[in-house]
């Protein structure tokens, strides 16, 4: 019964699922200051727990999956748009905010600079975009060790993880020459994002099951703990998070 309670508690909303607020909240507060106004703002990749969701704002969503757009509409305020990231259908320069977050690395590589050029055109001249997603071999590791305790633990694979390793994370340093290519005269800057020991310690608990009977407190525990880990964000990071701004700005 207690913990039927503590996962309940755990469980009831996106903030409480801490790996998605350590992804929006630094973004959704940065974007709070340096772009208040923003009237068009869309994310590419749409979940249940997206940029509107943290931000309370409405959002055009744009997702190829059908099932993750009734899932995002379900629970935030959104337009949904099915659409591949390759094409969107979206007019050049008609976006204040654009965010994709952790989708580039589901993305073949011969995808992923289509889906950067059409994020750099559909930005306004003076818009904000912000393209997130898990790098280097810290995180690389650490998604093989969650993948192998998942797989022990229950038996089966996380089809996420599943992906990004038959797929390959993306290369920070690629993807900001990338966006510096297709957007000439904007800034270009990156952020890290979530300790790999933190996200690694998350996903034990959230999906491997530790510390075994326990399991329901730690949930509860990582909801209480989420506010304070959303600004942390020393040391080697799980993900990247690359920033494109018009020249004049500072975040």
């Amino acid at each position: 019964m207690i913990g039927a309670w503590l996962r309940r508690y755990a469980e009831r909303d996106g903030r409480g699922y801490p790996d998605w607020a350590m992804r929006y909240a630094p973004i959704t507060r940065c974007l709070r200051r340096i772009r208040p106004t923003a009237r068009r703002i869309a994310e590419i990749g749409a979940n249940a727990n997206g940029f509107a969701r943290f931000a309370h704002l409405p959002v055009i969503a744009v997702d190829r999956d059908s099932a993750n757009l009734r899932e995002a509409r379900s629970s935030q305020s959104v337009y949904p748009v099915l659409a591949d990231a390759c094409a969107l259908p979206l007019g050049t320069g008609s976006v204040d905010v654009c965010i994709c977050m952790d989708t580039l690395e589901h993305l073949p590589h011969q995808s992923r600079e289509t889906a950067l050029r059409e994020i750099t055109r559909v930005l306004a001249h003076d818009g904000v975009a912000v393209v997130a997603f898990p790098s280097g071999e810290a995180a690389a590791r650490a998604e093989s060790e969650i993948r192998e305790a998942y797989r022990r633990f229950a038996g089966t694979a996380i089809s996420w993880l599943e992906q990004h390793a038959a797929l390959g994370l993306p290369n920070a340093g690629a993807v900001r020459a990338a966006l510096a290519a297709y957007a000439p005269g904007r800034r270009i800057t990156m952020e890290r994002n979530t300790p790999v020991c933190v996200w690694r310690w998350m996903w034990r608990i959230l999906l491997c099951g530790w510390p075994g009977r326990g399991n329901a407190l730690f949930q509860a525990l990582l909801r209480l703990m989420t506010p304070l880990l959303t600004h942390c964000h020393a040391g080697t990071c799980y993900r990247s998070i690359l920033w494109v701004e018009p020249e004049k700005d500072a975040k």
